[in-house]
């Protein structure tokens, strides 16, 4: 199928795209709380089975720019099933795995097969949608996402609680092996640049990293840090602070993305980055200050809100401008470029959060956070300042020609 103009966003194939999404990340992130407790109980101990779980994030960062550049390369739709498949089967590796070799092998595995699957996935998609509604978009494609977040890692707990470890593996490969089937319908939309073989293989540090696009990596990665802090200490500060059902912190963030995130893609298209960056900061150093100090369960609670409202109107924006920024042939690097920035906060929220939490205490962890995205207001508003200037000034060339 040649490419050509999209006229509606909800068509049949974006609709597949989303479902496709859901069930990727239900069947990914339901592994997630069990992975730890299964390595556990094949003899891990502590610190190794928290090393299984976070080499998936290693291994995730280093292959974003391989995934961008064989995105933009080669066919999508094609990579896109062949990475499902590898998720889907490191899913059933993980279940045979008998020792700790074997499964750094297969969550290795798992981690290079998320990023591509998930990489190809957004790219993709975008294919299905009007260009001037890709803001809305990708922000209702992160939905299957948050909904996943929401539900699948308590789906997780459950099975492996009623039935066991294995089943929480053999659902996960079934899911996801579902996913592949629902790809394989879709109808393919031939990008203009998929060329020869020959152009395929000449390959330049371009086709990995946009540097255009480092600044929306850096406000990604300044973003995400206290995410991966929240994710990693929220549970002791329950403890520290004596706050019983700490965990409904994230079912309120989850309702809260649910219902901004589809609103905050319509204003990306017709507001732009400025108007949704500069609130979405400010509303992340609310909610971790609150962290910091709270006392109380409803101060948790109310993190969640103002941190929702933030997360779900500045990670699609981000992610959308960096495709817009580099258009429909060059939507693999926008993407990955975009996940480098995310992927990086994920994974130093817990490594420097748990240093700063370990000499100076938890609170002081939440109000470093503050300062962290406190420097992403300053970063974009130096950012946001220049490129005025340039604006002005290329107007009044135009001018004066």
């Amino acid at each position: 199928m040649k490419e050509s103009k999209i006229e509606t966003l909800w068509n049949s194939s974006y609709i597949l795209m989303l479902i496709i999404n859901t069930l990727i990340f239900i069947g990914f992130t339901m592994m997630t709380p069990v992975l730890p407790k299964y390595a556990i109980s094949l003899g891990a101990t502590m610190s190794l089975a928290g090393l299984i779980a976070g080499v998936f994030a290693i291994t995730s960062l280093a292959i974003r720019p391989f995934a961008g550049f064989a995105t933009d390369k080669f066919n999508k739709k094609n990579l896109l099933i062949i990475s499902t498949i590898f998720l889907s089967l490191s899913a059933l590796g993980l279940r045979l795995s008998t020792n700790m070799y074997s499964l750094f092998f297969f969550r290795i595995v798992q981690g290079i097969s998320f990023s591509m699957s998930v990489t190809v996935n957004n790219a993709l998609a975008t294919a299905y949608i009007p260009k001037e509604r890709i803001g809305e978009g990708i922000g209702f494609l992160g939905l299957g996402c948050i909904f996943a977040t929401a539900i699948s890692p308590n789906l997780g707990l459950q099975i492996s609680s009623k039935f066991g470890f294995k089943y929480v593996f053999y659902a996960s490969c079934v899911i996801i092996m579902l996913a592949v089937i629902l790809i394989t319908t879709i109808p393919y939309i031939k990008p203009n640049n998929e060329t020869s073989t020959t152009n395929k293989l000449q390959i330049k540090v371009d086709d990995f990293f946009d540097k255009r696009l480092i600044i929306f990596a850096v406000l990604a990665c300044l973003f995400t840090f206290m995410n991966g802090a929240i994710g990693s200490f929220l549970a002791l500060i329950g403890d520290e602070r004596h706050i019983s059902n700490i965990g409904y912190y994230f079912t309120v963030n989850a309702i809260v993305i649910l219902i901004i995130r589809p609103i905050s893609g319509k204003v990306l298209d017709k507001k732009g980055l400025g108007i949704i960056a500069f609130p979405a900061f400010i509303m992340a150093i609310i909610a971790s200050i609150l962290l910091g100090s709270s006392k109380s369960l409803w101060m948790i609670l109310l993190a969640a809100i103002f941190y929702g409202i933030g997360q779900s109107s500045l990670s699609p924006a981000l992610q959308a401008t960096c495709v817009k920024k580099l258009g429909p042939s060059r939507v693999g690097v926008a993407t990955s470029t975009y996940f480098i920035g995310y992927d990086a906060g994920q994974g130093l929220g817990p490594i420097i959060g748990g240093t700063i939490a370990g000499k100076f205490g938890l609170a002081s962890l939440f109000y470093s956070c503050s300062i962290i995205l406190f420097a992403g207001i300053v970063i974009y508003y130096l950012y946001s300042s220049r490129e005025k200037r340039k604006i002005l000034k290329s107007n009044k060339n135009t001018i004066y020609r």
